[in-house]
């Protein structure tokens, strides 16, 4: 969506239920961090009843150079990937190219009679085989046994590390590896869990990823613009930023945080990565976002079907909720197809509706759609290990400007 696009869907909130002074805070508390030196800069969204009623830039995009933060700003949005890679995955599902409960190794047969790590005491004493086959859902809930990434077991880290897959899937060197050669050393290495029994964060949207080139025949890159990004107009997603765009990459305040770099965006990763891989502007973002609380469709053109989005935004997990040794949705969610699931509304949180959803990335990207309210946040900047922080800012000021 481009700049002008979002300019005329902008409407003075008090129109649709919001107090503007109140939605003032959101550009204040964001600007306050800017001057403090904590972020570089940022861009927010809010959008209730089919009309934006706050849109703000603030800061800077790059802030060594002095270039400030604009609505055309590209971000790394990591974990956000997830969902959209998911809804691609739906797509082939309602095509019967493949189903939610179909094994993944009838796809990739590498990953067929899966052993599990039997731990005493933090050691790894034995494997034994899983209970039964991970399935395609299992990739999409995070309760396939893969781990990776930065969560998960120290002694089942070790494991991953020696394989040659990075223990923190956010930098440049965890992409080395082809998405076929990810799933090879998965295949060396025992699943932390049975599918199904625990909810366990880690590499599972990579596999998921290389899943579909294999349904798909294609590259999951050439799939994804396909079935998500040409049907949304979603014209500045994608995964590596061409050379002549490259300036407009919203960068960190520092470009390093405990020895972690963000990812270059400007070079082809070895793998086009499902789970954390992709880029976004706060225009495309917000058009996902949109379609996901229009029932899949957005403009005349249907991504999905309303029972596919109804499927991804409720809870899977059942009593599997909260198993997992960092459960990242927090109290009062469960998880549903890439996106964390209020299950009741009200409780210790500002106003918030049963039903609404979630996620975000490693450098704080984050979104939320709450049906109940016709209502979309959507926050875009650039920092390492404050995106729980920022996200739960956000939707504080966002929830708080409700009038109606």
């Amino acid at each position: 969506m481009t700049v002008n696009e979002l300019d005329w869907l902008r409407v003075k909130p008090e129109l649709v239920g919001l107090s503007g002074q109140r939605l003032d805070r959101i550009s204040d508390a964001l600007r306050r961090d800017v001057l403090l030196k904590k972020l570089a800069g940022a861009i927010s969204l809010v959008y209730r009843r089919g009309r934006i009623a706050h849109l703000a830039a603030m800061g800077f995009r790059e802030a060594g150079s002095g270039a400030p933060m604009t609505l055309d700003s590209i971000f790394r949005i990591y974990s956000m990937t997830k969902p959209v890679t998911i809804v691609a995955a739906m797509s082939l599902c309602e095509e019967g190219r493949m189903s939610l409960h179909d094994p993944v190794a009838r796809y990739l047969p590498e990953l067929a009679d899966r052993r599990v790590a039997v731990r005493t005491a933090g050691q790894i004493v034995a494997t034994e085989p899983a209970k039964r086959e991970m399935t395609v859902r299992d990739l999409m809930v995070h309760t396939s046994g893969i781990i990776g990434g930065y969560r998960g077991d120290p002694v089942m880290l070790q494991l991953y590390e020696r394989a040659g897959i990075e223990a923190f899937d956010h930098i440049a060197s965890a992409y080395r590896l082809t998405s076929a050669e990810l799933v090879r050393a998965l295949a060396t290495i025992p699943l932390s869990c049975h599918p199904g029994t625990t909810w366990e964060y880690g590499r599972s949207g990579d596999v998921l990823g290389r899943l579909i080139e294999v349904v798909s025949g294609q590259g999951l890159e050439k799939t994804l613009a396909e079935r998500v990004f040409e049907p949304l107009h979603m014209v500045d997603t994608g995964f590596f930023v061409p050379k002549q765009e490259a300036a407009r990459i919203a960068q960190p305040l520092s470009p390093f945080t405990a020895d972690v770099p963000m990812i270059d965006l400007t070079s082809r990763p070895a793998f086009i990565s499902g789970g954390s891989g992709g880029f976004s502007t706060v225009g495309d973002f917000f058009r996902f976002a949109q379609m996901l609380l229009g029932g899949g469709e957005l403009d005349g053109k249907r991504v999905l079907t309303r029972a596919s989005v109804e499927l991804m935004t409720s809870d899977r997990l059942d009593d599997v909720r909260g198993t997992g040794p960092d459960y990242i949705p927090g109290n009062g969610y469960g998880f549903g197809l890439g996106v964390a699931v209020r299950q009741q509304g009200g409780g210790p949180s500002l106003r918030r509706s049963a039903g609404e959803f979630w996620w975000l990335g490693r450098a704080s990207t984050c979104f939320f759609v709450d049906p109940a309210e016709e209502l979309v946040g959507l926050l875009m900047l650039q920092s390492y290990n404050t995106a729980r922080f920022y996200q739960d800012l956000f939707k504080t000021l966002v929830y708080q400007a409700l009038v109606d």
